[in-house]
């Protein structure tokens, strides 16, 4: 696991907690609050005819979801034969889903003033994912818009919770 030192932030500033996570050497952190639970790989089901980022379906204790490898779905290089992965699992706005990503992180308090806008030089196709960036000792944090990843899955099936 990759080791992160963050200093405290002084007394009185506003914190949010971001649950991170590596994909491709880069550092993403997602809002605590939108991550349901995090888990080591399972078996998905394949799903005939589906985006290439949808890797499968998830059964998550009855619960079935749609898994989308982040790496497929931000275009980086595909993982390399043996790498390990691990699944997150998301729930936001009455939707779940569970992306799969190379390693999990920590979960950081991050100083709210420490976030930027993402840079112009991000691209285009990433600039809608990625909320902002707050830069950490020797990394930068892009933080995810869940809403963004939801929303995006949300037209193509992912799974809402039943009223019963």
């Amino acid at each position: 696991m990759n080791e992160i030192t963050i200093k405290e932030a002084p007394a009185g500033t506003q914190v949010g907690k971001w649950a991170t996570f590596f994909l491709n050497s880069e550092m993403f952190g997602l809002r605590v609050e939108d991550v349901q639970e995090v888990m080591m790989d399972q078996p998905l089901t394949p799903v005939p005819l589906a985006p290439e980022h949808i890797v499968g379906l998830l059964n998550l204790r009855g619960q079935i979801m749609p898994a989308i490898d982040l790496r497929r779905r931000l275009h980086f290089p595909m993982r390399a034969e043996g790498q390990g992965s691990s699944l997150i699992v998301l729930r936001s706005q009455g939707v779940s889903l569970c992306l799969v990503v190379d390693e999990i992180g920590d979960v950081l308090e991050l100083p709210t003033a420490s976030w930027c806008e993402p840079p112009d030089t991000l691209a285009t196709l990433h600039r809608g994912l990625v909320r902002g960036i707050c830069p950490i000792d020797r990394h930068v944090v892009l933080g995810l818009n869940v809403a963004e990843i939801i929303g995006d899955e949300g037209r193509t099936g992912s799974t809402r919770e039943n009223a019963s």
